[in-house]
């Protein structure tokens, strides 16, 4: 396993341009629905050998200050009319030139060291087609506190002829399937499905990570946190800046999405693949369908408040979901109710989330 030693200027004696580090790089940066916070995640693209990292910005809006300096540094800016976040990575990795894409969300930020880190290990690992790292978190105007060295970083390595049930929950559970902006992938395990990708809405990480399972390459989860995802009150996925009210209705308006993408996800794994998580997530669907359509059909909400407690760990709010699926069976008019009331703006009071 690669280490790196930071010296007292912070930078990396040991980690000099050379022929094993040929590996072209691009950094896919996705911006949707709000621009405050790209500048920083622009200025964490960096790279201590001075190796060219390739700068791709995906946007849904006009910023000329922005626009000129991606251009400065010899990046691309896309103003994207595409509304899924799928589509606009799909966007950038068409325009990217780098045999290796990681991603970057436009609200995170990178380790100053890791861009030189992760091309190293996909020197090293010529069979590597996925790379995830740890992450830590940070508050809006807080500095991320990344460590100072690389060393003791636990690493696990899941190789192209392994694909064990076992396996993939393990990795799943220490995040592989998400936060985007720890993911780097080989560009030609995603080229050909960048079309499908194209069709997903909101799950880009989880459809990333499962596409990259089902490929012929190596996997690797790193703990080495490189990456700090910044914590705020308009985070796409629900945080603990947000009331129990706000997550459930910050889910709520995410949810449909979530669940047609993992059922698009599911349609190309093998059967025998570890899916729990997706087929929650398509649960979910099903159960918020019910709670705001009327016209919707209740018998399959057993069976999707059955799935919800198959796995102890999940991120999705366990028990507001299984309680609309239990009253929906029974009244779906009820649901309805219930439903209401969870997204109420008039207060933070209502069913503990788990």
């Amino acid at each position: 396993m690669t280490s790196f030693k930071i010296d007292s200027t912070g930078t990396r004696p040991d980690l000099e341009p050379s022929s094993r580090l040929t590996e072209t790089l691009s950094v896919v940066i996705t911006a949707w629905r709000r621009q405050q916070f790209l500048a920083e995640a622009l200025g964490s693209v960096l790279s201590d050998s001075g190796l060219p990292v390739e700068v791709v910005v995906v946007a849904d809006f006009v910023n000329q200050d922005l626009e000129r300096q991606v251009r400065g540094r010899g990046g691309k800016w896309i103003l994207s009319h595409e509304r899924g976040l799928g589509a606009m990575t799909a966007e950038g990795v068409r325009s990217a030139s780098g045999s290796l894409i990681a991603f970057l969300d436009d609200d995170d930020l990178f380790d100053p060291h890791r861009l030189d880190y992760v091309r190293s290990v996909f020197y090293e690992d010529a069979d590597l087609g996925f790379f995830h790292n740890g992450h830590i978190k940070f508050g809006h105007g807080d500095l991320p506190p990344f460590r100072s060295t690389t060393l003791g970083s636990p690493r696990l390595r899941i190789p192209p002829s392994r694909r064990t049930e076992s396996d993939c929950e393990s990795i799943w559970t220490d995040g592989a399937g998400y936060n985007g902006s720890s993911i780097v992938m080989r560009r030609t395990v995603l080229e050909p499905h960048l079309r499908e990708l194209a069709e997903i809405r909101r799950g880009v990480p989880p459809y990333l990570f499962y596409r990259a399972w089902c490929s012929p390459t190596a996997l690797v989860m790193d703990s080495l946190p490189l990456t700090a995802v910044r914590m705020h009150d308009s985070n796409m996925t629900p945080t603990l800046f947000q009331g129990r009210r706000a997550r459930f209705r910050r889910l709520a308006s995410i949810g449909i999405d979530l669940s047609v993408d993992a059922e698009r996800i599911l349609g190309f794994l093998p059967h025998d693949c570890w899916s729990v998580p997706l087929r929650q997530m398509s649960s979910m669907g099903e159960i918020l369908a019910v709670a705001t359509d009327a016209e919707r059909s209740s018998r399959h909400l057993p069976s999707a408040a059955l799935e919800l407690i198959r796995r102890r760990r999940i991120w999705l709010p366990r028990w507001p979901l299984i309680s609309l699926a239990l009253i929906g069976a029974i009244w779906p008019r009820g649901a309805r109710i219930l439903f209401k009331r969870l997204i109420w703006r008039g207060g933070e009071n209502g069913i503990e989330s788990s």
